[in-house]
């Protein structure tokens, strides 16, 4: 972890460093402050949200849950901040950029420029990234670049659909690190790309790239293409949960996760109340994945704390999804999640048939790992996960 933290010091901004040592601080705090509303049984809002800008995009990966639509649906500016206000009330002020490729926002620069106080993270696929709009990123300090790279050259080219994916990301990677950016990278880990990206060949890659943190995911089949075939079986996210663990201790970039506490158990961020999501068409979401929902956002995201205090859907979803079990209900219930929407009049909110087709779904495994589970064994990780992330009371 030392070396992970002399290697940010070294490469980024002193205006990303003020910028990203202020979100740690407050990160902290907002996670108290939403621990202290669950257990006093205050208003609820969750700590921190995914926000799905735009449904454009240039690309169209196999199993990608976004569905494009002519015209694209997009938030628009005023819910864009009616949202950030809303959030800072409840002293959030963390939230994640995803699309589509959010780059396409006419209005994500203005965002970023009239929120200096808030912290993003900016999920792309790199491939519009440039020396300018990283330059530019720089100058803001308050956006990590979260680069999406699904494989190396070949199974990007059978992810992606496109022959220069691979290079095209590497190049806005590159960007970001000359710039002086707190650089991450995600990867959804498949069956064809787990021996490429959960290996320490493809760490010592990331960290010769200048790469600060990488962000592992679980690859869930989603959309009008899901390949299923390519999710992961047990003993796959067994591996990949001992990779992490170890790695942990000696990596020389930060490893991140969202599926596992302090202790190995499973965790959702959705059943515990810590994150939610919000679509491109405004739908509020339990998550991006699970397209359905009760409320959409007027125009100017006024109805927000409505929807999550006196709209009882979300509510029931996150007592449903945790009675299910520690892991995705999605993967893990489909056929259950799909009567639990249509029993609470959830409208489809993924502009295809997601509803319909949650009968027909393949179950699958996904990061539970009962009497199997891997605690952390770094010090450090372990305190973080201790003390920001541990269930809220989700499981009992």
């Amino acid at each position: 972890m030392f070396s992970a933290l002399f290697r940010i010091l070294r490469g980024c901004t002193g205006r990303v460093m003020i910028n990203l040592l202020r979100f740690a601080w407050r990160g902290y705090w907002t996670v108290k402050a939403f621990e202290r509303r669950q257990r006093k049984g205050q208003p609820f809002f969750p700590a921190f949200l995914m926000l799905s800008i735009t449904s454009r995009c240039n690309l169209r990966c196999r199993g990608c849950w976004v569905t494009p639509t002519d015209p694209p649906h997009a938030l628009t500016l005023a819910q864009l901040n009616g949202i950030i206000a809303c959030a800072r009330k409840y002293g959030s002020s963390f939230f994640g950029i995803l699309g589509g490729e959010p780059l396409f926002h006419p209005d994500l620069f203005t965002l970023f420029e009239t929120h200096p106080k808030a912290y993003f993270q900016l999920f792309t696929n790199g491939t519009t990234l440039n020396d300018e709009i990283a330059v530019r990123l720089a100058k803001l300090g308050n956006v990590t670049p979260l680069i999406s790279i699904e494989g190396l050259e070949t199974e990007s080219r059978l992810r992606r659909g496109r022959d220069d994916v691979f290079s095209r990301s590497l190049t806005g990677l590159r960007a970001c690190v000359r710039a002086g950016l707190f650089t991450g990278v995600a990867a959804s880990i498949t069956q064809r790309n787990f021996s490429e990206l959960v290996s320490t060949d493809y760490l010592d890659f990331l960290v010769k790239e200048g790469v600060h943190y990488i962000w592992y995911y679980i690859y869930r089949p989603c959309g009008n293409d899901p390949d299923n075939d390519n999710a992961l079986d047990h003993d796959r996210v067994l591996e990949l949960r001992r990779f992490i663990v170890e790695q942990r201790r000696q990596a020389k970039l930060f490893i991140i996760d969202a599926y596992w506490d302090a202790d190995g158990k499973a965790v959702c961020p959705g059943a515990m109340g810590l994150s939610h999501h919000i679509a491109p068409n405004g739908a509020v979401e339990f998550c991006p994945v699970i397209q359905a929902s009760t409320t959409f956002l007027n125009s100017d995201a006024s109805n927000l704390e409505k929807a999550f205090q006196e709209d009882s859907f979300l509510q029931n979803l996150r007592t449903f999804s945790a009675r299910q079990g520690r892991s995705c209900v999605l993967m893990e219930n489909p056929g259950e999640l799909g009567a639990f929407l249509t029993e609470n009049h959830a409208v489809d909110s993924s502009n295809r048939d997601f509803l319909s087709t949650l009968n027909q779904r393949c179950r699958f495994v996904c990061h539970d790992l009962p009497g199997e589970e891997i605690p952390e064994r770094s010090f450090a990780y372990r305190l973080m996960k201790r003390s920001c992330f541990f269930g809220f009371g989700a499981y009992g």
